[in-house]
């Protein structure tokens, strides 16, 4: 900066020497066809004197003019900078939609305002110039009542979409805003007074004109939605998001009742693609929370739903995402990374396809990549849907340094952990014997020990999902030696 501030005086300087020397050379010239004394009546040598003087003084002016002009356009380019660095300290705008008002006030009408306002969310994580809270943390939002500064001063949010949805008969009246953080100004709004049947068209209009308003008129590919619009059926699609609420309240009575929902919305319409995808992943949250036991005929109709669902629309991203679930389940790592890859490349913005793509990257010894994207779902959504802590994230991030031999980045994740999960415990024993470090007195060592005694720890690893035979075999020869 200082050494582009001196060439800049220097280039003055210079140039001002070489017009100053030829303006005193030129001057007699000039002065012997138009004397100075028949003009304004003072002789020529006196006249020349002047010059030297006025060209001598002139030197230091057109140095501190030029010093203050370079200094005037510094500011003015750090102010130019500044307006393009978020309050994330990021060049990406982070927006959240806050769940919109729902103006029925009734519970049977609430699903179709969240789902609408999911919906949105979905949206906008597609889009990648921009960064979108996720989900959880949206809705987490609803009762927080806060004011923009504290929205900007607590979740580092540049814009605040809002609203409310009132339902009356077959019609939809929709009120929705984009105000900025910390001040609260509005920069878009609009209200819609449509069909229910409209509602993809609304979705996609207020998508698309708060995406132009932060952005600017680009074109961006990920705003085409047409070939994203689940159903052309209205009865279909609210079976398809009561669904998804029910999958998004996590008891075996909700998610049976979310099956149920998602039959009818796919014997409604057959070609709602997301219908199939969101019945695997109810059936995948059945397994995961023992709800229901997984067999292999369970196991075929969630990779035949899966199918489906792709055979109807390629581009779904929450079928990838699943794929690339099951695939690590079943330790298909090279398909679980291809799933998990597809997905983040149609929504590079969703905490869970990010999660699973780094997930399974680390299986595939992509370790610093896994870390990175494991490392963004943790930031875009430190407590994943359905969980009350961050362990989760955290556990995932402690296999990735754990295969890497991050010790200290170990244990840091390994002090952050509310309740520390089989495998986090059985690991951290193997790093801190690898590194020769006393664990036999440490409460979480201690606190695990009498949890995880009677353990059937060839059952247990290999819910570990590695991709390594003998540290396997290693890691159950620790387990039962303790």
């Amino acid at each position: 900066m200082i050494k582009n501030r001196l060439q800049k005086l220097g280039k003055t300087a210079a140039a001002y020497l070489v017009g100053g020397i030829a303006f005193i050379q030129l001057a007699p010239v000039f002065f012997n066809t138009f004397p100075p004394e028949n003009i304004f009546g003072i002789a020529e040598e006196s006249l020349m004197q002047w010059l030297f003087i006025v060209v001598a003084l002139g030197f230091p002016i057109s140095i501190l003019i030029t010093f203050f002009i370079s200094n005037h356009g510094k500011e003015n380019t750090n102010e130019a900078t500044n307006k393009q660095i978020t309050a994330s300290g990021d060049y990406k705008q982070k927006i959240a939609v806050i769940p919109f008002t729902n103006l029925n006030k009734d519970e049977d009408g609430a699903f179709l305002v969240d789902g609408i306002v999911e919906d949105l969310i979905t949206e906008f994580s597609m889009i990648s110039e921009i960064e979108i809270v996720s989900r959880q943390t949206c809705f987490n939002l609803r009762d927080e009542n806060l004011s923009h500064g504290e929205y900007r001063e607590k979740y580092e949010l540049d814009y605040i979409v809002s609203g409310s949805i009132r339902a009356v008969e077959n019609r939809l009246r929709i009120s929705v805003e984009l105000s900025e953080t910390p001040e609260g100004n509005v920069i878009w709004s609009n209200k819609y007074d449509r069909v229910k049947e409209d509602i993809f068209d609304i979705q996609d209009e207020i998508v698309r004109k708060i995406t132009i308003a932060l952005l600017g008129g680009i074109e961006i590919s990920s705003l085409k939605r047409a070939h994203r619009k689940p159903t052309e059926s209205m009865t279909s699609y609210e079976f398809l998001l009561k669904g998804k609420d029910n999958h998004h309240k996590f008891t075996k009575e909700a998610n049976a009742e979310a099956i149920k929902n998602l039959d009818l919305a796919i014997s409604t319409d057959a070609n709602n693609a997301q219908a199939y995808a969101w019945k695997a992943c109810v059936m995948g949250q059945a397994f995961y929370r023992g709800y229901t036991e997984m067999t292999d005929e369970k196991m075929g109709e969630l990779l035949s739903l899966l199918g489906k669902a792709l055979e109807v629309d390629p581009n779904d991203f929450e079928c990838h995402r699943m794929q690339a679930e099951v695939y690590l389940s079943m330790h298909d790592f090279e398909k679980a990374c291809n799933s998990g890859q597809k997905a983040t490349s149609i929504n590079p913005n969703d905490p869970r396809v990010i999660s699973v793509y780094g997930e399974a990257l680390l299986r595939l010894g992509e370790l610093d990549k896994g870390i990175e994207y494991l490392e963004k779902a943790y930031a875009l959504d430190p407590i994943p849907q359905g969980q009350t802590t961050g362990d989760r994230r955290l556990a995932a991030l402690f296999l990735g340094h754990y295969l890497i031999n991050h010790f200290d980045e170990c244990q840091e994740l390994n002090n952050k952990m509310m309740n520390i999960d089989l495998r986090t415990w059985l690991l951290n024993i193997d790093l801190c014997s690898k590194n020769e470090k006393d664990f036999s007195q440490s409460p979480w060592f201690i606190r695990g020990k009498n949890e995880f005694k009677d353990s059937n720890w060839e059952l247990e690893v290999d819910r570990f999902h590695l991709n390594n035979d003998t540290l396997k075999s290693d890691l159950i020869e620790l387990a039962n030696s303790i």
